[in-house]
């Protein structure tokens, strides 16, 4: 009798989230497609059946990010001034990064990730397309500094092993009356 074998779909979701927990750990690049063989009990070669590279991997643990990122847009697109743009986006970003707490954290702080988001056209776009939303038409380079320093803020906060224990409500809340402070500055 044959061996039942889990649908493609599957599998692949069992990659990506073995790969999170590895890269989280070592990095992109101190992550080997053996280590995330192993961390499921497989072959090398059953991971490859699913992912080409490791980079399609690293591409497929950011795709939440970006098409929340694009859902945030998209809203953000019907409103009608550029601060009601940048509320939502600043909403969206908090929401993004709480939500998605482990892989935010992978994708903005690693190396790889940005050298891979270099590369994709695309995805580089997603990100300047969202930076501009946040910012607004007449930003100046103090305005993108500060912006920088938020969205670090908020993905540093989400990381800290200190707010671990705090509920997702309860952190969207304190992150929303920061960043209510923080942008009322500007």
């Amino acid at each position: 009798m044959a061996k039942p074998v889990a649908a493609r779909g599957f599998a692949r979701e069992r990659v990506v989230e073995a790969a999170l927990e590895l890269f989280a750990q070592h990095g992109v690049r101190g992550t080997s497609i053996q280590m995330i063989a192993a961390r499921l009990g497989v072959t090398k070669a059953s991971v490859y059946y699913q992912f080409q590279t490791k980079d399609e991997i690293a591409l497929a643990v950011a795709q939440p990010i970006f098409d929340d990122l694009a859902h945030i847009q998209r809203i953000a697109d019907m409103l009608p001034t550029p601060e009601a743009r940048r509320d939502v986006a600043m909403s969206g970003i908090i929401d993004l990064a709480i939500r998605h707490r482990q892989v935010a954290n992978v994708i903005y702080g690693d190396p790889a990730m940005n050298d891979l988001f270099n590369t994709h056209p695309h995805l580089r776009e997603a990100v300047e397309s969202f930076t501009d939303l946040m910012l607004g038409p007449d930003s100046t380079k103090a305005d993108l500094v500060a912006m920088t320093l938020l969205t670090a803020g908020i993905y540093g906060c989400t990381a800290d092993a200190r707010v671990r224990d705090f509920t997702d409500d309860e952190l969207r809340d304190l992150l929303q009356d920061v960043v209510k402070k923080f942008t009322a500055a500007l």
